[in-house]
């Protein structure tokens, strides 16, 4: 089997973008990224998560004020929130339950990748204030910021590699088959 499907090639050739064009990212490109969210997998389908998008200039750089992980100026953000009093409704217990990180990085990623199918750049960004997030955006309580994916068109640039660093490290590195065998 080779690596030259759609969506291997997307994910071998995503890469964190950081700095942004200042041209705007269309509504109907965000649009299509909530697509992608909403169809990312949910914990006993129980779909907890909601999405703020942000694409007011001024609005993002004083979000930027609170975020010292945003190095870049993006041109759009979409914030992944988890909705309190949803989760209350289906039984979530936040606190125990890791399974709401796992829906919300599955969110993420499908956001990224698809975000990557439309030519512009993507960047988790986790490094936040969530107080300061939910005050600027006016969050109702029930909502908890969780994960802001920064979005925008990508500045053109040439990577380089520092000599000797692999992208990847093989598989055989990464992985194990079946049990291991007993320690003696």
């Amino acid at each position: 089997m080779t690596d030259d499907r759609p969506v291997f090639q997307t994910m071998k050739t995503w890469r964190a973008v950081r700095a942004f064009t200042e041209e705007a990212v269309w509504r109907d490109d965000l649009q299509h990224l909530l697509r992608a969210a909403r169809w990312a997998p949910s914990a006993g389908n129980r779909r907890i998560h909601k999405f703020v998008v942000v694409d007011e200039r001024e609005l993002i750089e004083k979000i930027r004020d609170v975020a010292p992980g945003m190095l870049g100026h993006p041109t759009a953000i979409i914030v992944i929130c988890t909705d309190k009093d949803k989760a209350i409704v289906e039984g979530v217990k936040l606190a125990l339950d890791t399974t709401t990180w796992i829906d919300v990085g599955a969110a993420a990623q499908n956001i990224i990748l698809a975000a990557h199918e439309l030519g512009l750049g993507a960047c988790p960004l986790t490094s936040f204030s969530r107080a300061g997030v939910r005050a600027l955006l006016r969050m109702p309580g029930r909502l908890e910021p969780e994960y802001i994916v920064q979005l925008g068109h990508r500045v053109p640039e040439t990577r380089v590699m520092r000599a000797g660093v692999s992208l990847r490290l093989p598989i055989e590195e990464i992985s194990f088959w079946g049990a291991f065998p007993e320690e003696t």
